[in-house]
């Protein structure tokens, strides 16, 4: 079998998001938050609690696109809201506050304010009421719905709670990857980390542990698209997925598991790599023309035999237990 283990590894470090484009994030998020505190400091009817990061950048799972993009969740968080102040009026209150923080006019979405950095990346505001004498959980303002309870903190300590985190950081950025290589809307990152928690099983190999999932996910999906919340407000994070789109993930997926499949029992690596390059894209990268596993195989024999004194050095410059050849001197060098 081809163990691409090292491959996904160096894939990995390819998704992350670049230094230069870290502390442009960080410089966003300073400047954002001082336009916060300006605006609301003398508005009698808001108390401005402060902005808290969360989502993929918290959960360390977010990613650099195939279009060197990424984005930032800044939670907006008030400690007390005027009761004759709706929801609405809330998200129209932060907007002005952050409306020139760009050239370009920020998104108003449903439940968020969205600042546009054209071709870098983009920050999402979404805006909570929280007060903890009053309310078990923060409440989410949206445009039309009003506030409705929603925890990105207890998600994140729910995240953090698995066994082999950082495996499951890795392979919830190999799944956002693959979403992003392929067109179409698949279901969220959101989701993807939930099936990830929910089933991922740890392998010393990330290759193995991906397709075990990919498995799980379909088994799922082909079972039911309802994929809650695990906290509140444990809703069905697949539900806005149109027929259509449930289907084409739904093919998607069965064609990445055949091709991972193939791929896990290659015996060559190149061969495997570019069944894996298929589905997560040019930055993850090709492997050795050359069967990886037998000659770790015998890398580990001649290793064994020459730590146990039965090493022989042949005419060809190979080490083997061929008594033909002169015998390798005993390893000594047992450290320090």
């Amino acid at each position: 079998m081809a163990n691409c283990t090292k491959l996904f590894l160096d894939f990995n470090k390819e998704l992350e998001v670049t230094s230069s484009k870290i502390q442009k994030i960080k410089t966003a998020r300073d400047n954002i938050k001082n336009k916060l505190v300006a605006h609301f400091e003398n508005k009698s009817k808001y108390n401005l609690k402060g902005t808290w990061i969360q989502g993929s950048y918290k959960m360390g799972t977010m990613i650099r696109t195939k279009d060197d993009t990424c984005d930032l969740d800044l939670g907006v968080y008030f400690n007390q809201v005027d009761e004759n102040v709706t929801s609405g009026t809330v998200m129209d209150q932060v907007f002005k506050a952050v409306e020139d923080v760009t050239s370009t006019t920020p998104s108003k979405k449903e439940k968020c304010i969205r600042i546009i950095y054209k071709g870098d990346f983009h920050i999402d505001l979404p805006i909570y009421h929280f007060n903890k004498e009053d309310h078990a959980h923060p409440n989410l303002a949206t445009r039309n719905n009003g506030w409705n309870e929603s925890d990105p903190k207890d998600f994140y300590i729910w995240f953090n709670d698995h066994s082999n985190l950082q495996q499951l950081k890795r392979i919830v950025r190999y799944l956002k990857a693959w979403s992003d290589n392929k067109k179409g809307k698949f279901p969220s990152g959101l989701a993807f980390s939930i099936w990830a928690v929910n089933h991922l099983v740890s392998n010393e190999r990330d290759d193995i542990a991906l397709y075990e999932l990919l498995k799980e996910i379909k088994s799922d999906i082909d079972y039911s698209w309802y994929l809650e919340m695990p906290v509140v407000p444990y809703d069905n994070v697949c539900q806005k997925l149109t027929k259509e789109q449930k289907s084409n993930f739904s093919d998607a997926i069965e064609s990445f598991i055949d091709d991972a499949k193939d791929a896990i029992e290659s015996d060559n690596q190149l061969e495997a790599s570019k069944l894996w390059q298929k589905h997560l894209g040019n930055k993850f990268p090709e492997g050795e023309d050359e069967d990886t596993d037998a000659k770790e195989a015998l890398l580990r024999a001649t290793s064994k035999s020459i730590l146990s004194g039965s090493a022989y050095a042949q005419r060809s410059g190979r080490v083997s237990e061929n008594t033909d050849g002169v015998k390798h001197k005993p390893h000594t060098n047992y450290g320090g």
